[in-house]
C-alpha cells in the first residue's frame, strides 16, 4: 500500500531497520481498527522522514483526510536536538496541509515504542484513546476521560498503566467541541500546535495518544556515530553559551516581573539547549523541590506566554492563564485577544471559550515565526526556511535548527553512519525545498 513514492535520491543500504523503529501503524477509527504496515524502503530512500515521509503517507489517504504522525530519522538519537516528532494534518483554521512539532519526549517514546509512523482516519462512534508500548497498539475507550481536562488526562493514564513517564499528547473541552482554538496538548504542557491539531482530534473522538519506549535504535557504525555526535554536541554547547530559559528563546520580549515566578530552566530530550522556563506560582520560586503537587507550570509555549503579557498581564497573571489554557486544551496566543484585563474575569473567559465551538480567524500570528502557512508557528526564532524544512524532515527541534543553522555536512555524515544512508548537501537540499510550497 504504501509502496510508491519518488524515484530514489538516497541510496539505503540493508538492514532497513538502522536508526528506525517498526512500519506504518494504521488506525481506522470508524471501524475500530489497527493494522501494521512494512516501511517500504523505497519510500525511506527518497523521502527520508519526518514531515516529507508524512506528506507521502498522508497522499496515499488522502481521500479519507488522514491525520499523520511520524518521526525523523535521528529522532530519539544523541544528535542535539533531536526530540521532534512531527504531525501532518489538513489545518481545520486554513483547511490546507500543515506541520505541528511535537517535542519534549514525545518523539522519543513513540519512536522506542516501536512506531515510527501512524496514520489514523476516520471518526470513532465514542471517545477513545491509543495506548502504543513494546511495539503493542491497543485503541482504547476514553468515555470515563472525555470532559476532563489535560492535566487530569495526562494522569489518568499514567496511573493506569503504572508509568509516570509515558508521554500524552491529549485534548482538552475545547478540542472536545471541535472548535479550531482548541490545541494538543503533550503532557502538561502547551506547545507545538497552533493549527488546529486539537480540534482535529476532537473531530475524530481521539482524546489522547499515548506512547512509552523500552526499546533502541540499531545503528549502523556506533563507534563513528558517537563521535559525531560528541563533537557536534561540543559545538552546540559552545555556540550556545550560556544561554537559556525563555529569555534566550524570545530576547526581545518584554518579560516583565518574570523573576517573580522563574524557577529553573529545561530542555526536551537530549537537547543542549535550556530553552523553557519553569514558573513557580502557588509557591516561592525559591523553594528547590516542588512542595505542592502543581507548583506551577512550564512554559513551553513562550509566543503563547509573551501574548499574555503584552495583553497587559504580569508574569505572574501571564503564568495563571497559561495553566487554565492548557488544562482546557486552548490556544493561548488566540485566546489571548479575546480576554478581558481583569486576571479572574480572563480566567472565567478561557472557560467560556472551552465551552463553546470557538473558531478563529486563522494561525495565530507569532513575530519571527518561519513560513506559518506551513509550520506551526512554535519557534518564534526565525531560521532559513529550508533549514526548518529539514529539521522537520530529520527529527530536529525548527527552535534548536533557528538558533544553530542546519549544518549539511554534519547531516550527511550522520545518516551514513547511523543509517548507511549515502546522501549529499545538495540532496538534502533538494528534499527539504519539495516540501516548501
Amino acid at each position: 500500500m504504501y509502496g510508491h513514492a519518488r524515484p530514489s535520491a538516497f541510496i539505503w543500504s540493508d538492514p532497513v531497520e538502522y536508526l528506525y523503529a517498526g512500519g506504518v501503524l494504521i488506525v481506522d477509527l470508524e471501524e475500530g481498527e489497527i493494522e501494521q504496515e512494512e516501511l517500504s524502503r523505497d519510500l525511506i530512500s527518497s523521502r527520508l522522514g519526518g514531515a516529507a515521509l508524512n506528506l507521502a503517507l498522508f497522499e496515499d489517504l488522502k481521500e479519507r483526510d488522514p491525520l499523520v504522525i511520524g518521526t525523523g530519522p535521528l529522532t530519539a538519537t544523541m544528535v542535539p536536538g533531536g526530540a521532534l516528532a512531527v504531525a501532518t494534518l489538513r489545518s481545520p483554521i486554513t483547511n490546507s496541509i500543515m506541520h505541528v512539532p511535537l517535542v519534549s519526549s514525545l518523539g522519543v517514546e513513540l519512536k522506542l515504542a516501536g512506531f515510527s509512523f501512524i496514520v489514523l482516519h476516520g471518526r470513532s462512534e465514542g471517545p477513545v484513546h491509543l495506548w502504543l508500548h513494546d511495539e503493542i497498539a491497543d485503541l482504547l475507550p476514553a468515555d470515563e476521560m472525555w470532559g476532563e481536562d489535560t492535566w487530569t488526562t495526562t494522569d489518568r493514564i499514567r496511573e493506569e498503566q503504572g508509568d509516570e513517564r509515558i508521554q500524552v499528547l491529549s485534548i482538552g473541552p475545547a478540542g472536545e467541541r471541535g472548535g479550531s482554538i482548541g490545541q494538543a496538548v503533550v503532557n502538561f504542557w502547551s506547545e507545538g500546535d497552533k493549527v488546529g491539531l486539537g480540534a482535529r482530534m476532537g473531530q475524530m473522538r481521539l482524546k489522547a495518544l499515548a506512547c512509552r519506549g523500552m526499546g533502541q535504535l540499531e545503528v549502523a557504525d556506533p563507534e563513528r556515530t558517537l563521535d559525531l555526535c560528541i563533537t557536534e554536541i561540543r559545538r552546540a554547547k559552545e555556540k550556545l553559551g550560556p544561554s537559556k530559559g525563555i529569555a534566550s528563546l524570545m530576547p526581545e520580549a518584554d518579560l516583565k516581573n518574570i523573576v517573580a515566578v522563574h524557577h529553573r530552566d529545561s530542555a526536551c530530550s537530549g537537547c543542549p539547549w535550556p530553552c523553557r522556563s519553569f514558573s513557580k506560582f502557588n509557591e516561592p520560586p525559591t523553594v528547590l523541590g516542588e512542595g505542592l503537587r502543581e507548583p506551577g507550570i512550564l512554559l513551553a509555549d513562550a509566543p503563547g506566554f509573551v501574548s499574555l503579557l503584552d495583553r497587559g498581564f504580569d508574569a505572574v497573571g501571564a503564568s495563571r492563564l497559561m495553566e487554565a489554557a492548557t488544562r482546557l486544551g486552548i490556544e493561548p496566543v488566540s485566546a489571548s485577544a479575546q480576554l478581558p484585563s481583569d486576571l479572574s474575569s480572563a480566567i472565567g473567559k478561557l472557560q467560556e471559550l472551552a465551552s463553546a465551538r470557538t473558531g478563529v480567524g486563522g494561525v495565530p500570528w507569532v513575530k519571527g515565526a518561519t513560513r506559518p502557512d506551513l509550520f506551526s508557528p512554535f519557534a518564534p526564532n526565525g531560521g532559513e526556511a529550508k533549514d526548518i524544512a529539514l529539521a522537520y524532515i530529520l527529527g530536529i527541534c525548527p527552535r534548536y535548527a533557528a538558533r544553530m543553522g542546519m549544518r549539511p555536512d554534519f547531516y550527511v555524515q550522520i545518516l551514513e553512519a547511523g543509517a548507511e544512508i549515502e546522501t549529499s548537501g545538495e540532496m538534502l537540499a533538494s528534499l527539504a525545498s519539495s516540501i516548501i510550497r
